[in-house]
């Protein structure tokens, strides 16, 4: 049976082929539309009466369901599918190129295929053909390096879970808890290229039955065996002793400038029993994993104990609903929030520029806020926060003006639109933001998302002075595709007294746990339970909101 996320695939590969065939563009931007309202259905699609699909959906596209539902598939879709050259089908997944796009670079460029694509952009070959300037080449052969990077590399948050099971059952099978996950993903890396694994067990010891639970091995040898997963994620399991487990263990979690920095202070390499004693015999304090990177401006003289855990979260900030473009309602949200044994949680849909998104109009921003007044006299004493996303317009204005603005319990500005900007134009328009009176929190400061797009460039230390100028809170948005603002400048603002706080970005109640991914990134740069703003309580979430909002004096009062 078709997932609703699979007709939206199949309805949005349909319109970009109709685009890059030139046919129905009508069609074409019906089902992108019918692709993004799919996107907010709870029931699948694909079980509904005929009766009900028909009053849902416009007529082509109710077709096309009914279709799906008896044949699980679209002819007219299949026949596209045989007429596209197959590197196009490749060419779909560059960031920036759509089907009008990708029409021009076959048709009128003669290129079929994502490596004649590349080596036509760096030697400046399309420049010819209408809408693709040195810019667009540059910005196409940026986007199409980033995409081969993604295909070596896996966001931290689609390994992990995997990773962690395949411990499990190995310490369950072997009877040993000298097994451990090293490299990259023991260090939390935002991105890793595999699972890195390390066991206290000679090959021969470690069995192919005990292996084909969860990988297929592609080779062995007396260091290192290799294989992948199910899912298509590299493995490498390293073959140690019980002797040398701690100081192999040691070696391939750390950077190698953090490794040469701690064994330079121990003048006998013997074997260990933990990797505590390894940093007891260099005199140093224990270094949590997360923090085993090339940091040059970190002593580590200071203690690293009280690193931010995902207990200590105590509200769930940056959330949007069915309001704009999510995926629950208000009520079903908070709800959740509060079952998870939350205190309270800040509800930030979109703000009216956002238009793409549902963005809230004035009107409709009021009448949220009346529903959240009414849940809060019903979910006492846990709490709801008026908040709201707000847009940061191209000269750094925010989306409502500072009257309505004052509506609000809190503020997240966020830039959206419009990200092609140079670090100077960028930074300025995020500072005048920030010196907004009633900007709460920067939220995803770069816009980047990991493995697809780099994020527009900032002064990252400007902001963050801009910040602890205005008493502003920097968000690190755990969204795994995100985890911006960047780990490697927590420990610049923790030192300018700015606060951080890892909010979800959900949209939707399965998303409140991109909370996990967040604290993981935010340990890597050394943030503390103190630091974090939502690891606050709501009493005194409230006394800093009062202090900088005076309409909450009577509210809170």
């Amino acid at each position: 049976m078709l997932s609703n996320k699979e007709i939206r695939r199949i309805f949005h590969l349909y319109a970009e082929l109709l685009r890059v065939h030139e046919m129905e563009e009508k069609l074409a931007a019906t089902l992108s539309s019918a692709a993004y309202y799919i996107r907010r259905f709870k029931q699948d699609i694909i079980t509904l009466k005929r009766p009900e699909i028909k009053k849902l959906f416009k007529p082509d596209i109710a077709n096309l369901i009914v279709e799906l539902q008896t044949k699980s598939t679209i002819a007219s879709l299949d026949e596209l599918i045989q007429l596209t050259p197959s590197g196009l089908f490749e060419m779909m997944r560059i960031k920036g190129l759509g089907g009008k796009k990708i029409a021009l670079i076959w048709k009128e460029a003669k290129i079929d295929t994502l490596e004649d694509l590349l080596k036509a952009c760096k030697k400046n070959k399309l420049t010819g053909i209408a809408g693709f300037g040195p810019k667009t080449e540059k910005n196409i052969v940026s986007a199409i390096v980033s995409y081969k990077e993604r295909q070596t590399h896996f966001h931290y948050a689609s390994v992990a879970g995997t990773a962690h099971r395949m411990i499990s059952s190995l310490q369950s099978d072997l009877k040993s808890d000298l097994i451990s996950l090293c490299g990259s993903i023991r260090r939390c890396a935002l991105t890793v290229p595999g699972i890195d694994i390390i066991v206290a067990f000679s090959q021969k010891q470690l069995s192919p039955a005990v292996l084909r639970k969860f990988m297929v091995v592609k080779s062995r040898s007396k260091k290192e065996t290799k294989g992948i997963t199910l899912d298509e994620i590299p493995v490498t399991i390293y073959h140690s002793s019980k002797a040398n487990f701690y100081k192999d263990q040691f070696f391939l979690t750390g950077s190698e400038t953090h490794v040469k920095k701690v064994f330079k202070k121990i003048k006998n390499e013997n074997n260990f029993s933990s990797e505590e004693e390894i940093y007891k015999k260099a005199k140093m304090p224990f270094i949590d994993p997360a923090m085993r990177e090339d940091v040059a401006e970190w002593d580590f003289k200071e203690k690293v104990t009280a690193l931010i855990r995902l207990d200590d979260i105590k509200g769930v900030v940056h959330n949007h609903t069915t309001y704009s473009d999510g995926v629950d309602t208000l009520d079903d949200f908070v709800g959740a929030c509060k079952q998870k044994g939350f205190e309270y949680a800040v509800i930030s849909d979109h703000s009216k520029n956002a238009y793409y998104a549902g963005g809230l109009s004035e009107e409709k921003v009021l009448r949220q806020l009346k529903e959240i007044d009414l849940l809060n006299r019903k979910l006492r004493p846990f709490r709801i926060f008026k908040s709201i996303e707000c847009d940061i317009k191209v000269n750094g204005e925010l989306d409502y003006d500072n009257t309505f603005l004052n509506n609000f319990d809190c503020v997240i500005v966020s830039i959206h639109q419009l990200l092609k900007m140079d670090e100077e134009r960028a930074t300025s328009r995020l500072i005048k933001a920030i010196e907004n009176p009633y900007t709460t929190i920067v939220g995803h400061m770069t816009g980047r998302l990991l493995l697809i797009r780099p994020g527009y460039p900032v002064n990252h230390r400007k902001i963050i002075d801009a910040c602890a100028a205005n008493g502003v809170v920097i968000e690190v948005n755990a969204n795994p595709y995100r985890l911006d603002m960047d780990w490697s400048q927590i420990p610049y603002a923790m030192d300018k007294g700015v606060m951080i706080s890892i909010n979800p970005d959900a949209h939707s109640i399965r998303e409140i746990d991109n909370i996990q991914w967040g604290v993981a990134a935010a340990r890597k740069g050394g943030l503390t339970k103190d630091m974090t703003w939502n690891a606050q309580t709501l009493s005194k979430i409230i006394k800093y909101l009062k202090s900088r909002n005076a309409s909450l004096l009577q509210q809170f009062s």
